[in-house]
């Protein structure tokens, strides 16, 4: 999952860093800054609590100067990109520890911010212009927690990276750090939530290990869903109250997880919650468990999966509209083919296909031969 939330406190931005304090204590790791505006602010290695605070007023943390122009007091610091991964992964790190699993998701992760700060645009408004110019460049923080949020002070595995984006890019043309441009990013969040899914699966069969898909996710093959339940009570709590409660709006329905989230409490070492989950288990679901991470059954690494996938996004994005965004044909490809495609060759795919292309208001959009709108 992505979800990216807008940020306009700097006092709630930093508590992002309290929090990671709180979970590096066994359950969570420090991560480092990111993207090549913090190379240029000379930000290397783990993030600290110094410079991000500084980063969060806006000042530069090596001289204490404003980074833009502007510090408003009603302005947006920056945004949380949150990215998390399905139960059965989160159960099998876990489990196991292994750091492979982690590198796979934190790689994931990476290439997934990379690809959209290739993306990043700031506006231009000097000589009286009115556009908009890439700048292709962010300042980010990373934070990995490796659990939930608790109830009834126990907590579940839930592998989660909080991405904390700084509302700054470097305008090279300008040579000066503006504020940036993330309406876009926000309104492709499905393609980018797809695109990690797909990197992520391809790198855990890369190590062993099967996949399945399941719906536009995927979950490692051989993990009953009758395990995976019983390490998920924090969505059968949301799930329970969303019934009770009637709700059927899923910003609403959002809204409930940070509503009734528990105080965290004393902070717990790894060995101890591990021996907490592991009695949850029966002598043989551990045993299950120990089988597929010893990848105890052969799974084929699956391809070539990108031509149906693309036929079936095509039918069904082209089922009510005539024109469709390339990014949401790309989007549909690879949840329909998780586990049997990559990126690259979704994309080569659907160039195959005999599509009328033109870009308007920026975006390129796609119309069937002969069909309106073309």
């Amino acid at each position: 999952m992505l979800r990216i939330t807008q940020q306009s406190s700097a006092k709630s931005a930093k508590q992002c860093y309290a929090t990671a304090e709180y979970y590096s204590q066994g359950r969570g790791i420090f991560g480092s800054w990111g993207g090549k505006g913090a190379a240029r602010l000379g930000l290397d290695g783990r993030v600290d609590r110094l410079c991000f605070r500084q980063l969060c007023e806006n000042l530069e943390p090596m001289t204490g100067k404003p980074v833009t122009v502007r510090t408003r007091s009603k302005r947006t610091v920056g945004y949380t990109f949150r990215f998390s991964v399905s139960k059965s992964v989160s159960l099998l790190y876990a489990m196991s520890g292994d750091e492979n699993i982690l590198d796979a998701f934190r790689a994931a992760v990476d290439e997934s911010m990379r690809e959209m700060e290739g993306e990043m645009k700031t506006r231009v408004r000097k000589g009286r212009q009115d556009t908009v110019r890439t700048t292709a460049n962010m300042v980010w923080a990373e934070f990995v927690h490796t659990t939930s949020s608790p109830v009834e002070g126990l907590c579940d595995p839930q592998l989660q990276a909080y991405i904390f984006v700084f509302n700054m890019t470097w305008d090279g043309e300008e040579g000066c750090w503006k504020a940036g441009m993330f309406r876009q990013l926000k309104s492709d969040a499905p393609y980018f939530q797809a695109a990690f899914r797909v990197r992520l699966t391809v790198k855990l069969q890369e190590l062993g290990f099967g996949v399945e898909r399941k719906g536009n996710d995927f979950e490692i093959a051989g993990i009953p869903s009758c395990v995976l339940k019983r390490f998920s009570r924090r969505t059968a709590l949301i799930e329970r109250l969303v019934q009770e409660r009637g709700i059927t709006d899923p910003r609403k329905k959002a809204e409930l997880g940070p509503r009734t989230r528990e105080s965290n409490g004393a902070p717990r070492g790894m060995d101890a919650v591990r021996n907490e989950w592991k009695a949850r288990l029966t002598d043989g679901e551990r045993q299950m468990l120990a089988s597929v991470y010893g990848r105890k059954t052969p799974y084929a690494l699956r391809g070539d999966g990108e031509a149906p996938a693309v036929d079936d996004a095509i039918a069904h994005c082209f089922e009510r509209a005539a024109v469709v965004p390339e990014r949401k044909l790309i989007t549909e490809a690879l949840k329909r083919g998780i586990g049997a495609v990559t990126i690259e060759k979704v994309r080569r795919e659907l160039g195959k296909r005999p599509l009328i292309w033109r870009d308007i208001a920026g975006r390129r959009m796609a119309a069937k031969v002969g069909g309106q709108g073309a």
